[in-house]
């Protein structure tokens, strides 16, 4: 009995560490956090359905007006704007 509880308690001490290694390696395809100059970046996603229309009013309502795109696709029936507000 006491080796099925030494083996029931490891398992429970690897489990988070294997779900933050997980998670860490999800992060590597996801869109840099910073512009090259150095201001923080947001994706917007909207329907392709819409146009580009959808993601660019929310573009503006986010930065408050101005914005940079830094990259701009189209997949599974979505539409990915990567931007970053110009300073005010």
């Amino acid at each position: 009995m006491k080796i099925s509880s030494v083996s029931a308690s490891r398992f429970l001490v690897l489990l988070p560490l294997a779900a933050a290694v997980s998670m860490l390696s999800a992060c590597s395809s996801a869109p840099p956090l910073f512009s090259s100059d150095g201001r923080p970046t947001n994706m917007i996603t909207c329907p392709t359905n819409g146009g580009w229309s959808n993601c660019q009013e929310n573009a503006r309502a986010l930065c408050s007006g101005s914005y940079d795109v830094l990259d701009q696709s189209s997949d599974n029936g979505q539409n990915n704007l990567l931007i970053a507000c110009r300073a005010k």
